[in-house]
């Protein structure tokens, strides 16, 4: 076997990522998917991510095609058709991201099954960092239309902290809070954790639910992650995000 190969179990070589930035924000690109997005330097998340999962837990990786990155000083946009193909089935998406100098970014999803999908889950994955919101208060608006004020778990919980989630707020830095919003289906977190990752995971489709589940051929669904930002943010912040 080849070096790779005995190292990292594949010769396949990761895409490198890309900055997109727009005034104080700025995210990474990674083949389809967003990670690290900050705010003035600040990491707000570690990332969002559309994912087809198989009936054992397996992810598909998905093909895109179309891609398309537009960049100003002042905003941001990418869109790409995906493509994800196994044993599960095979499901197609629109993907549209948008990112702009008042922080806020949306990333939407119109997908259509060309088969029925066996899937564990099949949607949008939120990760928030560990570092600096351990133990730190959050604003949880449920699916109801509840809103509770908690607080992202210190030590590692076991069981999930928050289920029925539209969205979780955060306070970045003194006076601006992020809000990050869910559409499309119910969403719950768990303590990544308990699996060595340095993240809290929100998913879609809670897992008191029966999986693996149907989507039928030709239903088509759209889900769809916002994030905004309540404040005003310092000039120091901007300048730091857009480095000359």
């Amino acid at each position: 076997a080849s070096r790779a190969i005995r190292l990292c179990g594949t010769e396949q070589v990761d895409p490198q990522l890309q900055t997109l930035r727009a005034g104080p924000l700025s995210v990474e690109f990674d083949n389809g998917a967003i990670r690290y997005v900050r705010i003035g330097g600040v990491e707000v998340l570690r990332g969002i991510s559309f994912l087809v999962r198989d009936e054992n837990w397996g992810t598909e990786t998905p093909v895109l095609d179309g891609l398309q990155i537009d960049e100003k000083p002042d905003a941001f946009s990418v869109a790409y058709r995906g493509t994800c193909a196994g044993a599960c089935g095979r499901l197609v998406y629109q993907a549209r991201i948008a990112g702009g100098s008042d922080g806020a970014l949306s990333f939407v999803v119109e997908a259509e099954p060309e088969t029925d999908v066996l899937t564990n889950r099949t949607g949008f994955v939120v990760l928030h960092p560990i570092e600096g919101l351990a133990g730190k208060p959050v604003k949880v608006l449920h699916e109801d239309g509840r809103e509770k004020l908690s607080l992202f778990p210190d030590y590692i919980d076991p069981r999930c902290p928050f289920t029925d989630i539209r969205a979780l707020s955060h306070e970045i830095m003194p006076g601006i809070w992020a809000t990050c919003t869910m559409e499309g289906d119910a969403f719950e977190m768990e303590d990544q954790r308990n699996w060595s990752d340095a993240s809290y995971k929100t998913y879609v489709r809670p897992l008191r639910r029966p999986w693996p589940y149907r989507l039928p051929e030709g239903e088509k669904f759209t889900q769809a992650v916002r994030l905004q930002l309540l404040g005003t943010l310092p000039a120091a912040s901007s300048k730091k995000a857009n480095p000359s």
